[in-house]
């Protein structure tokens, strides 16, 4: 996992020696049959990590919600989500540091392509890399309006699985998105 960030993460990583931990949360919630469905997942993750309430109590108030939120649903439901709760600790994996050094040969993307226009560039690109408050208010827009046309400029290609067209088997039916195979 260390050789996949870029080495810009890996240098603060390092500097501030922080404890670093990695999931497959998307693995996780496939075994226990719920999807893509990481919510109840990370949250337990996050609060085995931080130390916010003992890991004994935060699972159990987490396990408590699951009964109360999806108990209406079944008690299928109800498994699958604890399932994944007992299943996350057990996925949940801390990186070890000693000796490690930010040899990535991977850099940081830059947030929005420089293909992008002006405002996306200068305006959108801060946002999104989590720098917006760092841009002056001189530099938004008076009205508050963003011009037409920037949202294609803030897709991030993160999915997880692209359907395939399959042109002997398509009906044309509209909903590839569902029922096409995935790579």
């Amino acid at each position: 996992m260390w050789l996949q960030l870029p080495r810009e993460i890996q240098q603060t990583i390092l500097a501030k020696q922080l404890r670093f931990y990695v999931i497959d949360a998307n693995r996780v919630a496939q075994e226990q049959g719920m999807g893509g469905r990481i919510n109840r997942i990370m949250q337990t993750c996050f609060f085995a990590i931080s130390g916010i309430l003992s890991r004994q109590d935060a699972v159990e108030k987490i396990k408590d919600s699951i009964r109360k939120t999806y108990g209406k649903r079944g008690a299928t439901v109800v498994a699958q989500n604890i399932a994944a709760v007992d299943d996350a600790l057990d996925h949940l994996y801390e990186v070890s540091l000693l000796g490690l050094t930010a040899s990535s040969r991977t850099e940081r993307r830059a947030p929005v392509s420089p293909n992008a226009p002006e405002f996306v560039r200068d305006i959108l690109g801060p946002m999104i890399a989590g720098d917006g408050d760092r841009l002056p208010v001189s530099a938004l827009p008076v009205d508050g309006s963003y011009p037409t046309g920037t949202a294609r400029w803030e897709k991030r290609n993160i999915a997880l699985e692209i359907p395939l067209w399959e042109p002997d088997i398509c009906i044309q039916c509209g909903k590839c998105a569902l029922v096409c195979r995935t790579p």
